[in-house]
């Protein structure tokens, strides 16, 4: 059943990559305050990963229109040797860290992801929108970004 729902997800995700439009406006109901928002890259080289490199903290934005809610399922142990047994998630803002990305950590934790790791992204309003499942070093998003030793994720419209 799990194999089943990962297939479908991962059918919808790229009929969305498809068919989505290469530049997306996002507006506040005023026609002067339009943005245009970039396309990202079609798509990322990926890095050749081992297991235990390309370990590193892990950079969102959301340049969606919408409240989302980042899952991430990770195996991977970081300082003061905590342990991720459940799902960790934070909720982002309508186009919060959209430019940039947050950084995501935890109180008195940092985060670390690895190759393997499960990322998943979905709207909160009902919407049934979503991103991923995205798996760390496997899928191009998140994509490692090598000067800051950190993967990125940026959820586009």
């Amino acid at each position: 059943m799990c194999l089943g729902m990962i297939i479908s997800l991962t059918g919808v995700s790229l009929w969305q990559k498809l068919s989505s439009n290469s530049n997306r406006e996002v507006s506040d109901n005023s026609e002067a305050a339009k943005v245009i928002i970039p396309p990202l890259p079609a798509t990322f080289t990926r890095p050749n990963l081992n297991d235990g490199e390309n370990i590193g903290s892990l950079r969102v934005g959301n340049r969606s229109d919408r409240s989302v809610r980042i899952v991430l399922f990770s195996r991977i142990s970081s300082q003061n040797a905590w342990q991720a047994i459940e799902p960790l998630n934070w909720d982002f803002a309508p186009n919060e860290g959209g430019k940039e990305g947050l950084l995501l950590s935890l109180p008195n934790y940092k985060v670390a992801i690895g190759k393997g790791d499960v990322i998943f992204a979905f709207a909160t309003d009902g919407s049934r929108t979503y991103w991923g499942p995205n798996i760390v070093g496997e899928t191009d998003a998140p994509f490692w970004d090598n000067q800051n030793k950190e993967w990125s994720m940026v959820l586009q419209p």
